[in-house]
C-alpha cells in the first residue's frame, strides 16, 4: 500500500509539472540595434540610444511579402504600405477592407471609418492609406517634434529621429545656463532638461529630470519672438528645485531651516502664479525674500535664491551691496551665505 501510494503521489507530481510547463509563457523575442545593441520595441523607426534608421523586413517568413519601397513587413492583401504611405496595391489585393491579415494583429478601426483593421504603431491605414493617430500611454511624454511618444530617458524619438528631449529647441537657453553654471562654481550633478508639455517642474522621483513647458517654443511662430532671457531664467529656478530635490539631506540642517524654513509643508502654489524670471535682481516689495514668488513656499524661495545666485555668478559682494541699498533683511543675507557655504562644500574648497 505504501509502494502504491507513493507512485499515485509521484504520478500527481508529474501531472502538476506538466500544466505548469504548459501554462508557461513563451520567452518574448527581444529586438536590438545592429549598431549599438540598444534594446527596441518592434517597429520603430529609429533607434532611441544611438538614431539609427531602422528598418523592419520580414526575415522570420511571417507573410512572404515586402514594401518594394521601404522594404518593411507588409501583407500581400494590403493596398497600401502601413508603414510609408505608399500605393502597393495589386492582383493579391482584398477588394475589401480586412480585419487582421495573416502576420499582422487588429488593434484598432481606421480612423477615417474606411471598415479595415489596424495595429499598432501603423502610421498608415493599409487601405485606405489615410494616416493613422495613436496614444501613446505606455511612454512618459511625448517628443516635442512630432508629438508621439517618448521616454525621459531617450536621447532619439523612436518614430521621427529628431532630438527625443528638445534641447535643440532651447539650445541658446540651455548653454547660458550651463555657463552660468560653471562660473558660479556648481558641479554637474548629471541633471536632464526635457522640453514638455504641461508645467514646468522637478518631482522629487525624478529629481534630475527638469521638464520646462514647450509652449515657451513651440508656441512662437518665429525664433526671434522666443524670451532666452526667460528661458534663461525658467531654467535656472528649476534647476534650483532639482539641486535641492538632489541634496534633500541637507534640508534636515538647523542651518537650512534657519534660512528657508521647513520645506516639507504642503505645497499650494498656483501654476498661474505670476514670476518675473528675467529679473536678475532683487525686488523692493518684500524685506525677507528676495523676489515675491519666494514667499509662497520654502521650495520656492529656494529655487530663486538659487536662481538670483547663479545669475550674478555667486558674487555675493554686488550682492549684499544691492541688498543694502533695498534694505533687505538679515534673514536673505543668511540665505545667500548658507547656500554659498554648502556649495563651496561640494567643491571641496578648504
Amino acid at each position: 500500500m505504501a509502494r502504491a501510494s507513493a507512485r499515485a503521489r509521484g504520478a500527481r507530481r508529474a501531472r502538476r509539472a506538466r500544466r505548469g510547463r504548459a501554462r508557461r509563457e513563451a520567452p518574448t523575442q527581444q529586438y536590438r540595434c545592429p549598431t549599438c545593441r540598444a534594446e527596441l520595441e518592434r517597429f520603430w523607426a529609429f533607434c532611441p540610444d544611438c538614431g539609427r534608421r531602422l528598418s523592419w523586413p520580414d526575415t522570420q517568413k511571417e507573410t512572404g511579402v515586402e514594401c518594394r519601397y521601404c522594404r518593411w513587413m507588409v501583407s500581400d492583401r494590403f493596398s497600401h504600405c502601413p508603414w510609408c504611405g505608399r500605393d502597393i496595391a495589386d492582383r493579391a489585393s482584398s477588394p475589401d477592407p480586412l480585419k487582421a491579415p495573416k502576420g499582422f494583429k487588429y488593434h484598432a478601426r481606421c480612423d477615417w471609418g474606411c471598415g479595415g483593421g489596424v495595429m499598432y504603431p501603423m502610421r498608415f491605414c493599409p487601405w485606405c492609406g489615410r494616416p493613422q493617430r495613436w496614444r501613446y500611454d505606455d511612454f512618459d511624454n511625448i517628443c516635442p517634434r512630432c508629438n508621439r511618444g517618448v521616454d525621459d530617458w531617450m536621447d532619439v524619438c523612436p518614430w521621427c529621429g529628431e532630438d527625443a528631449t528638445g534641447q535643440d529647441l532651447i539650445r541658446r537657453a540651455l548653454t547660458r545656463a550651463r555657463r552660468l553654471l560653471v562660473v558660479a562654481r556648481l558641479k554637474d550633478w548629471n541633471y536632464r532638461v526635457l522640453l514638455r508639455p504641461g508645467v514646468s517642474g522637478v518631482t522629487l522621483r525624478t529629481p534630475k529630470v527638469i521638464e520646462i513647458e514647450r509652449r515657451y517654443v513651440t508656441g512662437k511662430r518665429r525664433r526671434d519672438e522666443i524670451s532666452w532671457n526667460m528661458l534663461t531664467g525658467l531654467i535656472l529656478h528649476e534647476l534650483g528645485h532639482s539641486f535641492l530635490s538632489h541634496n534633500w539631506s541637507w534640508t534636515r540642517t538647523g542651518r537650512f531651516r534657519r534660512a528657508f524654513g521647513e520645506v516639507r509643508k504642503a505645497y499650494r502654489v498656483a501654476d498661474s502664479k505670476w514670476v518675473d524670471l528675467e529679473r536678475r535682481g532683487v525686488t523692493t516689495t518684500l524685506p525677507d525674500f528676495v523676489t515675491a514668488y519666494a514667499a509662497t513656499h520654502p521650495q520656492e524661495d529656494f529655487a530663486e535664491t538659487f536662481r538670483v545666485y547663479v545669475a550674478r555668478r555667486g558674487r555675493l559682494r554686488e550682492l549684499f551691496a544691492e541688498f543694502g541699498r533695498k534694505r533687505k533683511g538679515v534673514i536673505v543675507f543668511e540665505k545667500f551665505l548658507a547656500l554659498h557655504d554648502f556649495v563651496r562644500s561640494l567643491r571641496g574648497w578648504h
